[in-house]
C-alpha cells in the first residue's frame, strides 16, 4: 500500500535496463476504470496519462518523448484502483521524482509520490602499475557507476587501507573513479577494491594478488585481477 503525499516517498531501486513498477493504489480499491489519473516526472515531463479509457499507448498526444513507448499500465487492475505503471527498459536519466495524481476522487484528489533510482554498478577492474623492492602500486577503476560509488582498498583481512584521493570524473551520468594505493608484503599479498553504492543497496569488489617483492622488475602493468606466479 502507498501512503499519500505529506505521509512518505515510496523508493523504487532498479539496475539499468531492467523494468521499473512504479506503485500506485488506492487502499479502498475503487474501481479507476472511469477515472483520470496523471503520471508525472519532476512536476513537469508527462510520463502516462489514464482518462477513462483514453491514454498515451492509444494514440493521445502529449506524451515527453522520454517515455514514448516504454511505459504501459495494468488495465485488468484498474477495477481494483490500481494505477501503477511500467516503465520498461529503465535508463539512468529516469531516475527522479515521480508522483501519481488521481485529481477527481471525493472527497478530495489522491496524490502518490514515488523516488526512482535507476543505478549502473560495474565491477571494479583492477591492476599493479609498479612492483619494487619496498612494494607495489595499485590500482583500482570503476568505470560508469551511477550513484557515485565509495571506492576503498582493503587488505585480505577486511581493513580499509589508507589510499590516495580518489580521481573522479562525471561523463555521461555517470562517474568513472580512479583509486591509486602503495602497498607493502602482507602475508597473504592479496589486496581487494570495493565499490559501495549505499543508495542503491549494491557492494561488487574484485581482488589482485601481488607477486612477492623483487621478483619483478619496475614498469609492470598487469590488469584483469588475480597474477601469480
Amino acid at each position: 500500500m502507498l501512503h499519500p503525499s505529506g505521509r512518505g516517498v515510496v523508493t523504487v531501486l532498479v539496475p539499468e535496463g531492467r523494468d521499473a513498477i512504479l506503485p500506485c493504489s488506492l487502499s479502498t480499491k475503487l474501481s479507476l476504470q472511469h477515472e483520470v489519473f496523471d503520471w508525472k516526472k519532476d512536476g513537469q515531463k508527462e510520463v502516462f496519462l489514464y482518462s477513462a479509457g483514453d491514454e498515451y499507448n492509444n494514440g493521445r498526444p502529449g506524451q515527453d518523448e522520454q517515455f514514448k513507448g516504454r511505459v504501459s499500465h495494468f488495465s485488468e487492475e484498474l477495477k481494483l484502483g490500481n494505477a501503477s505503471i511500467v516503465i520498461r527498459n529503465t535508463k539512468l536519466v529516469d531516475s527522479g521524482e515521480y508522483s501519481c495524481i488521481i485529481p477527481h476522487l471525493h472527497p478530495k484528489q489522491q496524490r502518490f509520490n514515488i523516488k526512482l533510482i535507476v543505478g549502473a554498478a560495474p565491477k571494479p577492474f583492477v591492476g599493479i602499475l609498479n612492483i619494487t623492492e619496498d612494494g607495489a602500486l595499485l590500482k583500482c577503476e570503476v568505470p560508469g557507476a551511477f550513484p557515485k560509488p565509495l571506492v576503498e582498498w582493503k587488505d585480505s583481512d577486511g581493513n580499509i587501507l589508507p589510499a590516495e584521493e580518489p580521481q573522479v570524473s562525471y561523463r555521461g551520468d555517470r562517474y568513472y573513479v580512479t583509486l591509486l594505493i602503495a602497498v607493502t608484503k602482507t602475508d597473504t599479498n592479496v589486496f581487494r577494491c570495493v565499490a559501495t553504492q549505499q543508495e542503491i543497496s549494491h557492494v561488487t569488489d574484485d581482488e589482485i594478488y601481488v607477486p612477492h617483492c623483487g621478483k619483478i622488475s619496475s614498469s609492470v602493468l598487469i590488469l584483469g585481477g588475480i597474477f601469480r606466479f
